[in-house]
């Protein structure tokens, strides 16, 4: 049975040796969503103005496009291209996480491991993003069941039937199912990327498939390694809004190094769960060695 205090432990040890390292990894695996954080922070005033100016308009695809141009005109030149960066970097994304997980699966192991086994596995470039458009998209699929009682709610309520009880309650009930439903299958598919890391030889497909089956019928056993963090969440955000309060810089520092910590130690406990799944899986049946497996020599 994998205990979840167990593999926080595992992750502990792994992480003393190497922690600056893997902050330092951490860090620039994030930075595709730090720079849409930054992106969004530093323009949401021109945001907020531009739908101001057309909040009366009938809704249409010209008015989005002259909210997008009034808000492009307001913004600075830094700001402009940092939005411009932003799709750049997100097809950077699925690569550097893969990088991550290497990393993570080395440190585990015992291998040396250092900033380089970021860029390791530029062979699953291409790879990688396929994978990530594949799980987004199946995601999605998933949602639609609890999007379609959202949309149902909606339409009853432009028809007068129900009213604006009713119509709240089938779209928090649509809200949620829809979550719950896309929470389950990113459970489903969280180990691909991991898979793809270890064993950059699988197609984006196979890696899918085969995070399926691992986790198959074990997907609360993950979902409750991932809530034995929340605890941790809730005290950063508390430390942090107590800091606002006396400095919003230092805060935000404070807010940065804390998620760089939290993020770092629960990838490294996700992927020592998936360690402890394959030896699971390979008491039962041949396991595919990796090439990572056969340098550290672990069976």
């Amino acid at each position: 049975m994998i205990i979840a205090a167990e593999l926080r432990q595992r992750a502990r040890e792994a992480m003393k040796a190497y922690m600056p390292f893997a902050l330092l990894v951490t860090l620039l695996a994030s930075i595709p969503s730090l720079v849409l954080q930054m992106a969004a922070s530093f323009s949401g005033n021109s945001i907020i103005n531009a739908i101001l100016q057309y909040q009366y308009a009938e809704f249409s695809m010209n008015v989005v496009r002259k909210v997008i141009a009034a808000a492009s005109q307001t913004m600075t030149p830094g700001v402009r291209m940092l939005w411009y960066a932003v799709p750049v970097l997100y097809l950077m994304f699925p690569f550097l996480n893969i990088g991550r997980n290497y990393f993570t699966l080395r440190i585990l192991r015992g291998a040396n491991a250092d900033v380089s086994d970021l860029f390791a596995r530029v062979s699953c470039f291409f790879k990688a993003i396929l994978l990530e458009l594949m799980m987004t998209v199946k995601m999605i699929l998933w949602g639609l069941p609890g999007f379609g009682v959202m949309l149902l709610g909606s339409v009853l309520y432009l028809r007068g039937v129900g009213g604006m009880g009713f119509f709240t309650f089938l779209y928090g009930v649509g809200f949620a199912l829809m979550c719950a439903l896309m929470i389950r299958a990113n459970l489903h598919y969280m180990l691909a990327t991991i898979l793809m890391a270890d064993i950059p030889e699988k197609s984006a497909w196979r890696c899918l498939k085969e995070s399926i089956g691992m986790m198959k019928q074990h997907v609360m056993q993950l979902l409750s390694v991932l809530l034995s963090f929340v605890l941790y969440l809730l005290l950063s955000e508390m430390a942090v809004n107590l800091l606002a309060g006396i400095s919003y810089p230092i805060a935000l520092v404070i807010n940065l190094i804390l998620n760089l910590l939290i993020t770092c130690y629960m990838r490294t406990t996700v992927c020592a769960y998936y360690e402890a799944r394959m030896k699971e899986k390979s008491a039962f049946e041949p396991a595919q060695t990796s090439e990572l497996e056969d340098e550290t020599g672990m069976e």
